[in-house]
């Protein structure tokens, strides 16, 4: 092999390591995010299942025999007229 040839093989095998380094940064920083991420969504979920139980045990007790007043967030393109038919369907 001859000297230019050596020499850029031996520029395109750093080129590559420097690029593979630079990748591994990259990943490095991606997983941390993702580990910080799921850090605080399990954070979230811990204090909110507090929440629905006492959510769900006061619905399960205002059901033993009183009435339930539930509210629901409804979009649609529906006019309303429409949408309070089906929601007596369903009280049905």
């Amino acid at each position: 092999m001859s000297i230019p040839e050596e020499d850029g093989r031996r520029s395109y095998g750093d080129l590559l390591i420097s690029v593979l380094k630079e990748h591994e940064k990259a990943l490095d920083e991606i997983v941390e995010r993702i580990e910080n991420a799921s850090k605080r969504l399990l954070e979230a979920i811990q204090r909110t299942e507090p929440a629905e139980k006492k959510l769900y045990g006061a619905a399960a007790q205002a059901s033993n025999g009183s009435e339930t007043l539930v509210y629901l967030k409804i979009r649609t393109n529906r006019p309303v007229d429409e949408i309070v038919k089906i929601l007596n369907t369903l009280k049905e």
